[in-house]
């Protein structure tokens, strides 16, 4: 089974970076901008692209084969309607891959970067606060 206290250091980090990077969007004065924010976004993904490769491809199919009826309802529930994300972030990345594409629109590129970090946000916090205490109660 994952150490879940390192998945949670995982979301802190995420939590951390994400923070800074809605800071660089609100600081946006022009062009010159773009690159700080494309840069803070990249490790952002980074960091998620390695997090839902050890949730979703390896934990939650783990968790479904505990054997416990709660946690494997409750791990198939998350994959099912978090497990999107990872398509999500990726088309993110596609559609915004450079700063000057970000700069070119950046009104757009900050309203998709905002409710991709609330999507984000959103996840975390259901983990933390659901998934992961339940994991803990049904450990041995």
């Amino acid at each position: 089974m994952f150490k879940l206290t390192d998945l949670r250091n995982q979301h802190d980090d995420a939590m951390a970076m994400a923070d800074r990077l809605i800071d660089l969007i609100d600081d946006y004065r022009g062009e010159e901008d773009a690159l700080p924010i494309a840069i803070q976004f990249s490790k952002l993904a980074g960091l998620f692209r390695v997090h839902f490769a050890q949730e979703d491809v390896q934990l939650y199919p783990e968790l479904v084969a505990t054997g416990d009826r709660e946690v494997a309802r409750l791990a198939l529930t998350y994959a099912a309607e978090m497990g999107g994300l990872a398509n999500e972030l990726e088309a993110f990345l596609r559609r915004w891959p450079s700063s000057a594409v970000i700069a070119g629109s950046f009104v757009e590129f900050a309203a998709a970067a905002r409710q991709l970090v609330l999507a984000l946000a959103v996840r975390i916090e259901r983990e933390n606060r659901f998934l992961y205490p339940l994991i803990e109660a049904a450990a041995p």
